[in-house]
This record gives C-alpha cells, sequence and structure tokens, in this order.
C-alpha cells in the first residue's frame, strides 16, 4: 500500500455505497438522445490524472458487495452470503444476468478467475485468503487461513472486471455505463444490458477542471449539467440559484488532529487529554467549516451499526485543560524565551495539506482554541506528497487532514492499528491494538458491538488524535433533470436512476 493512501484514499471522494439497488425505478428513454455532462474538479498533480478513477468507480465497474448508510454489507453483483468452516470460509452467491459490457457473461468460474489469487486493492483482509473457487454456477467461496470479519466489507473494494484488450488503460465491467471514443475525451454510453435496467440517460461526459470555481462558471455558461463538488464558500449562492438543485449529503470522511505520540509532550496521555477539553467542535464546524460538516467524536461512522450510544464524549472545557495542563508539570510562563513569540506551556508543529483552504481555516480555528489555555501550534503547510511521506514515516508533530471510514470498522483499523498492520501512519499509537484486532476476528454481532464499544472507550481513555468533524459534500445538478433524493446518499451514485425533467421531455419531442 502506498502512503499517500492514507489521505483520501479516493481524493475524489470514491462513492462507497451510492449506486446500488434502490426502490427508484428507471423511467423509458425519450425520443431523443439524453445526454448529462458533469464537471469534476481535480486538482490533483495539476492535471486531469485522477478522471479515470472517478469514471470507473462511479459508472463502469461494480463491486461485489457495497457498505450502507448503517456501515452492513449491501448487495451489489453478489445477493447474498454466508459464513462457513468455522468463519474461515465465506460463500458469496452471484446475481443472475451480469453482463459485462463485451456481451460476456458472469459466472462463478470467471468471478473467481478475476478475483484470483486476491482481488487488488486496500483490503486489510485479503492477505489471509488462501484460495478463491467457484462452488457452483452462482457460487464462489473465499477461503480463509483465519477468521476475517471485515472481509465482507472489504469486498466493496473488490472490483469485478477484466482490462480491455484494445487498450490497456481501460476496463471492463458490468456497470451501468460503458466507455465509448477515443481519448483524451471518451464518453459513457448506457449499457442496454445492465442487469438493473438501462439507465435513462443515453449519454455521460466527465469534464476535468483545475478548480471548483472554474466548474462553476462553466456550469453558470450551461457548459455541464451537473457539479461533482460544491465547495464551502460557493454552497450558499448553488444553493440560492434557480436553475440549480443542491444535494448535500455527509460523507465517510473525518478530519482529525493527529498526535505523534512519540513527541516529547504528546506521547503523554494527560496532555492529549487535555488538548481534546480545549477544541469547542461546534465553533470548529461552525467557523472553520462554514457550517458544514458534523461534530466527530471518533473515526466509527456515527450512523454505523455498532456504534455505541453510550459513548463517552470529551466536553469542551478550557478551565479543566489548563488545571490538567498545571498539573502535568506545563505551567503558562510569565515571559517567551523569544521576544518574537508569546508565552506558551509548549508548542509543536502541525503538519496541513497547503493546496486546499478549508484545511487551512480549520487549523486556525484549532489553533486559537488551543492558543487560549496556553499551547502554541505552529501550522507548517506542506505539498499532498510531503504530507503522505512523512506520515508514513512518522516524521511530524502533527498533522491535519482528511481520513476515509468507508463506514468500515475494517479501515478504522488500517488507519489507527500500530504497524506492521496499520500501514498508512506511523503516530507510535499503540492502544487500540488489542480491542481492534478482537473486532477483526469476531464472529458474531455482539462481539462486535462491544468491541466498538471498548474501541470508543480506548479512544476516550487515550485519544490517539482529536477528532474534529465529518465533512458535508454539496453536489449541484441543472433543474433540467429530475434527480430522485435519498436522505444520506450521494445522488452522483445514483446517475443510472436521473432523467430528463417533465419539461425537458415535453421539449425533446
Amino acid at each position: 500500500m502506498q502512503a499517500r493512501g492514507v489521505f483520501s484514499v479516493v481524493v475524489l471522494g470514491l462513492v462507497v455505497g451510492g449506486s446500488g439497488c434502490s426502490r427508484y425505478q428507471s423511467p423509458p428513454p425519450s425520443s431523443g438522445p439524453v445526454r448529462l455532462a458533469i464537471g469534476a474538479a481535480l486538482p490533483v498533480g495539476g492535471s486531469s490524472s485522477g478522471l479515470p478513477a472517478l469514471r470507473d468507480s462511479l459508472f463502469i465497474s461494480e463491486p461485489l458487495v457495497s457498505v450502507g448508510l448503517d456501515g452492513r454489507p449491501t448487495a451489489r453483483i453478489a445477493t447474498n452470503w454466508t459464513w462457513l468452516n468455522g468463519s474461515k470460509t465465506l460463500r458469496v452467491t452471484l446475481r443472475p444476468n451480469v453482463f459485462f459490457h463485451d456481451g460476456q457473461q458472469l459466472s462463478a468460474e470467471l468471478a473467481a478467475k478475476i478475483l484470483s489469487p486476491r482481488p487488488q486493492g486496500f483490503g486489510l483482509s485479503y492477505p489471509s485468503i488462501t484460495s478463491i473457487v467457484p462452488s457452483g454456477p452462482d457460487q464462489i467461496d473465499f477461503n480463509l487461513s483465519r477468521p476475517e470479519a471485515f472481509l465482507l466489507s472489504d469486498l466493496m473494494d473488490a472490483s469485478v472486471q477484466m482490462p480491455d484488450p484494445s487498450d490497456k488503460s481501460r476496463v471492463i465491467g458490468t456497470g451501468a455505463y460503458m466507455l465509448s471514443g477515443q481519448r483524451p475525451n471518451p464518453v459513457l454510453r448506457a449499457f442496454d444490458r445492465y442487469y438493473q435496467g438501462r439507465p435513462a440517460i443515453d449519454e455521460i461526459a466527465i469534464k476535468p477542471y483545475q478548480s471548483q470555481r472554474q466548474a462553476w462558471a462553466a456550469m453558470m455558461r450551461g457548459e455541464i449539467d451537473a457539479l461533482h463538488e460544491v465547495s464551502r464558500e460557493a454552497a450558499d449562492f448553488v444553493e440560492a440559484e434557480t436553475t440549480v438543485k443542491a444535494f448535500s449529503f455527509t460523507r465517510e470522511f473525518y478530519i482529525p488532529l493527529v498526535f505523534n505520540v512519540r513527541h516529547k509532550v504528546l506521547q503523554r496521555r494527560d496532555v492529549r487529554v487535555a488538548l481534546n477539553e480545549a477544541i469547542d467542535k461546534e465553533v470548529v464546524v461552525r467557523e472553520g467549516m462554514r457550517g458544514r460538516g458534523e461534530v466527530a467524536n471518533s473515526p466509527i461512522w456515527p450512523k454505523h451499526w455498532a456504534h455505541s450510544a453510550a459513548q463517552q464524549l470529551f466536553a469542551y472545557n478550557p478551565d479543566a485543560a489548563r488545571i490538567r495542563l498545571d498539573a502535568a508539570g506545563l505551567p503558562l510562563p510569565k515571559s517567551s524565551s523569544s521576544p518574537a513569540e508569546m508565552p506558551s506551556r509548549f508548542s509543536f508543529t502541525c503538519l496541513m495539506y497547503g493546496e486546499d483552504p478549508r484545511f487551512e481555516r480549520i487549523a486556525l480555528v484549532v489553533q486559537k482554541q488551543l492558543f487560549e489555555i496556553g499551547v502554541d501550534m505552529k501550522l507548517e503547510p506542506v505539498s499532498m506528497a510531503e504530507l503522505g511521506g512523512r506520515a508514513a514515516k512518522g516524521d511530524f508533530d502533527a498533522f491535519l487532514f482528511e481520513m476515509n471510514s468507508a463506514r468500515s470498522l475494517s479501515w478504522v483499523y488500517l488507519f489507527w492499528h500500530s504497524p506492521p498492520e496499520g500501514p498508512f501512519v506511523k503516530t507510535g499509537y499503540a492502544s487500540a491494538d488489542a480491542v481492534l484486532d478482537r473486532l477483526r476476528h469476531s464472529q458474531s454481532d455482539e462481539e462486535t458491538r462491544l468491541g466498538t464499544a471498548d474501541l470508543e472507550g480506548v479512544f476516550y481513555e487515550d485519544p490517539p488524535a482529536i477528532f474534529l468533524a465529518w465533512e458535508q459534500a454539496t453536489r449541484a445538478v441543472s433543474t433540467k433533470f429530475a434527480v430522485p433524493d435519498e436522505p444520506g446518499r450521494d445522488v452522483i451514485g445514483l446517475v443510472r436512476l436521473w432523467r430528463p425533467a417533465a419539461r425537458d421531455l415535453r421539449a425533446s419531442r
């Protein structure tokens, strides 16, 4: 795994369960082709290099399962599953009548061949897979060397796809859309044999822009019909625009201030507790995120079915934080050793991604609140590459960025278990290892609930970070399209269910 993967793993905001089954039914196509242009701000590396990942994950390829809003696996290409052999074999039943874009029908034998010897991706449980074999015409068995409770949720990362023999940079999938046309501007065309029904939109073009501002300007000029991401600065303006409808939802990404517990002061549990007590997260959301977020209390997705309602929470109490730091032998001096600095109990440096202003705004709010208890947090803006590299080497005091929960306990394990199991960041933190290992090998819902409650207790008693907020994202779609809006769902993942608005259907005829 690459160290850079810790940060958003998919910076574009991969839809974890967005295009699964829905109660909405696709209408019949209109008399003429229906085209949709989606604008996506893809500044990563200053190019459109992220475009294929966004395109493939949203429209072309599909996994065996998704993860629902409650954190439970939901059907995609697989319809159901069962554990056998003392939870060391997962038997998955495949959906009938699934076809690849080249016309080939998916079979258990073909699925096992595609996924063997193990799926590609970030799945924590994948190294425990000893074989993937067909066990019937529509079933495949994942055989494991040991029980892996996270295997099902890990399989959301297992896309059933094949390389395109005519173009190795492309894939052939089973999704609602297939790739058509040549680079650099291919389009997506509706797949007639899609197992959930042909989409109402015939063609989709994804257009890259260097910034969200440029993408929004293109939408106002009528060059695109939908905006993949609306910035917090523009969200209010977009919501007031009568020709556009905005759709907001809470993403599975949280923003923590992560500590390196090897730091000479931050290694102390009482200091990290005091820093948590000093932060008013409501103010962080209101001022640092312009109100477009939700307070976070742990890295566990708050809607997860195993989340503990009795979770202990840090209350904003700067007086208690000051008392705790005094007791820790870190008094606030009356003067500074340097005339250029204000007196402080101690200081540390916080890395932050310097090419996105939202992280600076949040960091400045946190910096101000920490300074009010006499702690100096110095901000160091860095590039994405430097942030990922230094986090992987443990070369930091603290960093502030976004992390992907994927609504899965597996990703909590990946980020917060100490190496070698947690390969993304080196924080020196190992207090949660035992309970994370329990969760990884649990074999019942009750064991998972108990383990999750214990994990949240560890994060409270011995915090590895200040868990600040869950992010809110906003998509914008022209009113020319009727879009089904399911609370909490990302409408981009429901594109196959979009249709022209009634007035546009009349106009086309």
